[in-house]
């Protein structure tokens, strides 16, 4: 078995039993396994699997394919943005799934696109004075049958067979029955030359609409999440920001905020009050404002939304030189915080 081989196979058996592991990823606590939060290393292996799909669109050839990478970076940024580990376990099991689906699909493409060559270059297609539809799908041992195949000749059929899939390897024909489903194609035969057939052109593009649809609700979803209009949870800190030689003030406040984004923070919330992305920290006549409502709070509660230990880094420098002697703060890692929607005025 060669290299190639070797690496197809461990990419398809780990896609293969990731849909089994993601059922159990609500049941089981991965933090247990080892350090870190439960999400995080959720993420971490559900990331492993993605990159498996990436070296299986590479391996196949079909990486730079423009949907095939739409696709990847889709699925990288829903396993980014997932909030607990029931959302992550649908991505793995559905949108996963559905990408290896493509990249599959992406490679039975090309292995059509032979097939039309080595029809078109027999003679029989080209002088062929009638209309005729042929059936092309994948033998469970590579190559491809083509059913009626009374006009080709016994060279044509046979070079045919000699198309290299998928299933050419002996190590990956447990896979026949997914990839015949997505190999089989129709071809016309008309005027001396072949083509492929489009396969119910009305389903396909209502399927594609409806898809279109589901991405745009969850986009919608996704996009109300980071600019504030949606709940968001997920590991993060909480800060607790003290006067000591000077008192709090709004510019303090914009500095740390702006610190807590440079760091990756995901959401923040200012004394409960989720920041959006039109909110506004100014000083008042009656005190620091958010969004016009007055912090009356002492210490001023931030809670953020991200990897903990970055934004405890980024927070430690900015309060050990910018704040240094001037102002005094308390943070706290949570595996996981839960920040509301900003609320509508």
């Amino acid at each position: 078995m060669n290299q190639g081989t070797v690496r197809i196979l461990r990419i398809l058996a780990i896609v293969a039993i990731a849909l089994n592991i993601a059922i159990l990823a609500t049941q089981i606590k991965l933090g247990d396994f080892a350090g870190g939060t439960e999400l995080t290393k959720a993420k971490s292996f559900a990331n492993f699997l993605v990159g498996d799909l990436q070296e299986l669109a590479g391996t196949l050839g079909v990486a730079e394919k423009a949907n095939v990478k739409q696709a990847m970076a889709k699925l990288h940024y829903d396993v980014y943005l997932a909030d607990n580990q029931t959302e992550l376990a649908g991505i793995i099991q559905n949108n996963a799934s559905v990408t290896r689906d493509l990249i599959f699909s992406e490679y039975a493409r090309l292995n059509a696109e032979k097939v039309l060559a080595v029809l078109n270059s027999a003679q029989e297609v080209q002088y062929a004075d009638s209309q005729a539809v042929l059936t092309v799908e994948p033998l469970p041992a590579g190559g491809y049958a083509v059913s009626p195949a009374n006009n080709l000749r016994e060279t044509t059929v046979n070079a045919l067979k000699q198309i290299e899939n998928l299933l050419s390897r002996d190590s990956l024909r447990k896979f026949f029955q997914p990839f015949r489903l997505l190999s089989t194609f129709k071809v016309l035969i008309e005027n001396g030359g072949a083509q492929l057939v489009p396969q119910n052109p009305e389903q396909d593009t209502i399927k594609y609409l409806e898809g279109e649809i589901e991405n745009l609700r969850r986009e919608y979803a996704k996009v109300n999440k980071i600019a504030g209009f949606a709940e968001i949870s997920g590991p993060g800190v909480v800060i607790s920001v003290y006067d000591l030689v000077f008192s709090v003030s709004g510019g303090d406040l914009r500095r740390i905020v702006g610190e807590l984004f440079s760091a990756g923070a995901d959401a923040i919330a200012i004394n409960g009050q989720r920041l959006a992305v039109n909110s506004y920290i100014v000083d008042a006549e009656e005190g620091i404002t958010v969004d016009g409502i007055v912090l009356r709070n002492n210490p001023v509660i931030i809670q953020a939304i991200g990897d903990p230990t970055t934004l405890v880094a980024g927070v430690d420098l900015l309060f050990s030189v910018s704040f240094k002697g001037m102002l005094s703060f308390d943070i706290e890692t949570r595996e996981s915080l839960v920040l509301p929607a900003k609320a509508l005025q």
